[in-house]
């Protein structure tokens, strides 16, 4: 195995593990959201199917493999006549999927080419820039966690501040975490910054370390026998422990107290249909609840794009707000082309704009605006060697920032 194979591989196995953002506002809007559709529970299991069976040797967390899945449709060309993407303007649909209206997204490679939109992260995140400790410079609160690991196990912490400087976190004290494959999870999960920033939550056997990043204090949050691989925030301050990464019923624990303060039963969206399999975090905002989709057989694409598709799901608040965002993947030979689990989604920029971190070089953070073809570029991630480092990012909420 090469090593550009195996960095894909780490990169699927840390990927495939879903999370939303359950903030304040966006945890009010549940309820009417499952009175609204009937949510299937999608079990983490079926996050696999995603990437089908994985043996990887070497690396973070040594040798691991699972068994044998079923493998998802390969991608083939499509000879749909219509022009390459993106494409269009305003809001009128390139194509409909079982009532859903379908817009084309870019390719990978025009992403660099997208207009700059505003946010409160700069344009260019360079994790190479000068650092200082959060212990001896501490900040309030985070936009964003970046973990980068190396092909030798090694990694870092690094935390992107409101002002676009960054700090290192000491992690010492925290020990190696399984989740059961072989993986170590407890510094690199996409749950690891808290909505508003202010916590990072490392999950241990048997508790949750908390760090508070305003004042260096660490916690710890026992959760007894009760596995912390599935750890999700649920509204600002509490840590939720769903039976598995697409939810459930499981419970809530305060990082204020450490007191446990109840149960909840939250699963993520169904989305259109039952083909393909949803990866990495769902994200609820003002809009709805968006989340990324791998191999999605049957979609409108343009012609000489890769079918089954990579794609984003909006489910919103009301039907009028479903949305699909088809992530171009040309066969040409002259075209990125996107590897599985390509895309996650990272944030809601504003109440209508949902962001995705594309696997390109350089990494950049895509926005797009739900029902519209309007797409444009966030940031550009640069300073760490796409050769030899697996990088690992969770955000804060920063739609209401």
């Amino acid at each position: 195995m090469t090593d550009h194979e195996l960095r894909e591989l780490l990169h699927e196995r840390v990927a495939d593990v879903g999370m939303p953002d359950l903030s304040e506002v966006a945890w009010q809007r549940a309820t009417r959201i499952r009175r609204r559709r009937a949510v299937m529970a999608v079990t983490a299991a079926v996050a696999v199917v995603a990437v089908g069976s994985v043996a990887v040797a070497g690396g973070p967390g040594g040798d691991r493999s699972t068994g044998p899945v079923t493998q998802l449709p390969s991608p083939t060309t499509t000879s749909v006549p219509s022009p390459p993407t993106p494409t269009g303007t305003g809001t009128r649909p390139d194509g409909h999927y079982r009532g859903w209206p379908v817009y084309w997204g870019p390719l990978a490679s025009q992403e660099s080419e997208l207009p700059q939109v505003a946010s409160p992260l700069p344009s260019v995140i360079d994790l190479s820039a000068p650092t200082t400790d959060v212990a001896d410079d501490p900040i309030h609160g985070a936009l964003a966690a970046y973990v980068l690991l190396d092909d030798n196990g090694g990694q870092r912490l690094l935390l992107l501040a409101p002002d676009g400087s960054l700090r290192t976190v000491d992690t010492s004290r925290v020990a190696p975490y399984d989740d059961g494959s072989g993986d170590d999870i407890s510094i690199a999960h996409d749950s690891l910054l808290s909505p508003t920033g202010e916590y990072l939550a490392f999950p241990q056997a048997g508790h949750v370390l908390v760090l508070t990043l305003a004042t260096g204090a660490w916690r710890s949050v026992d959760t007894g026998d009760r596995p912390t691989t599935t750890l999700h925030w649920m509204g600002n301050t509490d840590l939720w422990l769903p039976p598995t990464t697409q939810g459930g019923d499981g419970p809530m624990y305060s990082v204020l107290d450490g007191r446990r303060s109840g149960a909840t039963n939250v699963a993520a969206p169904a989305g259109p249909s039952s083909a393909g399999a949803p990866y990495g975090r769902w994200r609820m905002g003002p809009l709805g609840t968006a989340q990324s989709w791998g191999r999605v057989a049957g979609l409108p694409v343009p012609r000489d794009d890769v079918t089954p598709s990579q794609a984003l799901v909006v489910e919103g608040d009301a039907p009028a707000h479903d949305a699909l965002l088809v992530l171009g993947s040309a066969s040409t030979p002259d075209a990125a082309q996107r590897p599985d689990l390509c895309c996650g989604v990272e944030f809601w920029l504003d109440s209508d704009t949902v962001v995705y971190e594309s696997q390109t070089q350089p990494r950049q953070l895509v926005s797009w605006r739900v029902g519209t073809h309007d797409l444009g570029r966030v940031a550009s991630i640069v300073g760490f060697d796409p050769d030899r480092e697996l990088l690992v990012s969770s955000y804060a909420r920063i739609w209401d920032r």
